[in-house]
């Protein structure tokens, strides 16, 4: 994955001058309030902005929006702030949700840059900064209730935004895992695997697919291939902070296995359980929790 974008922009605050020191915090909150209220923001360049209603506007706020409006920049300063910020959260959800953004704007940065822009707008002007996935997640509900109200999307949009909002997930899910908490890669004799307690690694993700969407998400481009017949259901998983997250497809069998490895069975107990309950000989359970355990995708 390559590098996030850099910090969220954003405008200098112009100076305004006859107002106590005092009042600086004040002009700070006017400024922000005009950046956020696009209502206010047209009234204050028409200055109309003290006849506006419902914003509680005293006469410092209003002196304060006045000498904003005598202030040249001021427009630029927020029309610029508005654009660059539209085209901040567009180049992140590019890095995060690629394959969504590319089946809604078919590739057409400029359209990108209008629906970041209108999600910004919706939001008032309140981008989440160095929050970044939550942005993404935020803007996943966006384009659910709003967007996918009012046009015909892909038919495969939901699955794709599926996948990469559990990629979203899983990347949020590597806070707080502890050094120790990591599997390493072991080697164990036959008396050892049966006796351990295996867990699923701290950060994975299941991720049950209607279709294959792997040509997709190899291409990283929608645009490009064609889907599998599904379902399929794959494993995402990463097992240090130092790699990559992993992606594989899983059969039901191994699926089974993983759930069923909780840290507090151990293997043979899992293994003659799965025998019993799916006639799945226990020594090819065995073989398979073993191999996780290489494969670093079960600890122990």
């Amino acid at each position: 994955m390559s590098a996030p974008p850099h910090a969220p922009p954003h405008a200098p605050v112009p100076a305004v001058t006859g107002l106590a020191p005092a009042s600086a915090r004040r002009v700070y909150e006017v400024w922000t309030q005009l950046i956020q209220d696009e209502e206010l923001y047209e009234a204050m360049l028409a200055g109309t902005h003290a006849r506006l209603p419902g914003r509680g506007l005293d006469a410092e706020a209003i002196a304060i929006l006045d000498q904003f409006r005598a202030e040249p920049g001021t427009r630029w300063n927020i029309e610029n702030l508005r654009f660059r910020s539209a085209a901040f959260v567009g180049d992140l959800l590019l890095l995060y949700l690629p394959r969504t953004i590319r089946l809604l704007t078919r590739g057409d940065d400029d359209w990108r840059q209008d629906l970041c822009f209108e999600y910004l707008a919706h939001h008032r002007w309140r981008p989440l900064g160095h929050m970044q996935l939550t942005e993404c997640e935020r803007f996943a509900d966006f384009i659910r209730a709003r967007i996918m109200r009012r046009r015909t999307t892909h038919p495969l949009l939901e699955t794709v935004m599926a996948y990469e909002l559990a990629v979203v997930g899983l990347l949020r899910s590597t806070v707080g895992v502890p050094a120790g908490a990591w599997p390493i890669r072991r080697e164990v004799t036959e008396a050892e695997l049966l006796a351990l307690q295996p867990r699923r690694g701290p950060v994975q993700a299941l991720v049950e697919l209607a279709v294959d969407l792997r040509p997709w998400i190899e291409s990283g481009d929608p645009l490009r291939g064609e889907v599998g017949p599904g379902p399929i259901t794959l494993l995402l998983d990463m097992p240090s902070l130092e790699e990559r997250y992993r992606i594989k497809t899983i059969s039901d069998g191994v699926r089974v296995v993983l759930e069923r490895c909780d840290g507090e069975r151990t293997a043979l107990a899992i293994a003659r359980e799965i025998e019993d309950e799916f006639e799945l000989p226990a020594a090819a359970v065995l073989g398979v929790v073993r191999t996780l355990l290489s494969d670093r995708i079960l600890c122990a």
